[in-house]
């Protein structure tokens, strides 16, 4: 019974975070669908979209739009990866030591120790978001996909 409980509250919070990504993932993708239509209505023919690349407005929109899609995939999931692995880390510290401190305080391994369990697995999948993280840094800019600010390489 003790597993119950940790494990229903941990499929419901994954349920409702995956909800909630492809909700933000729909959205971002009609309104990209949307600017895309709109832009393709301005622009009547091929030469009229050619000579909107000619202008300094359309040669800094393909940057943005170029440097966005490249930095955005990269960065971001870096970035995700980071945020995970402390979240897990330190929810498995907190729940390693709460099972210590209840098994002092009431001297019963036996009742506490899925806290621990749970504790030291959580730490483990934060250190390996966080080490994905670091090897994915670098090869990003080993790679030149980042360059040595962080930042999209051109």
């Amino acid at each position: 019974m003790d597993f119950f409980f940790p494990a229903f509250f941990g499929m419901i919070s994954f349920v409702v975070w995956t909800a909630v990504t492809a909700w933000q993932r729909r959205h971002h993708m009609k309104l990209m669908t949307e600017f895309n239509t709109r832009l393709l209505e301005r622009i009547g023919s091929v030469k009229d979209f050619n000579e909107f690349l000619q202008t300094e407005g359309g040669t800094r929109l393909m940057d943005n739009l170029k440097v966005e899609h490249g930095a955005t995939r990269a960065e971001n999931s870096i970035l995700r990866a980071t945020q995970i692995g402390i979240v897990l880390m330190m929810l498995g510290l907190g729940l390693v030591a709460l099972g210590r401190y209840l098994t002092y305080r009431y001297s019963s391994f036996d009742e506490y120790e899925v806290l621990t369990i749970f504790g030291v697995v959580a730490l483990s999948l934060g250190g390996g978001f966080l080490v994905s993280a670091a090897a994915s840094y670098r090869l990003g800019r080993t790679l030149g996909v980042l360059n040595r600010n962080g930042r999209h390489g051109e």
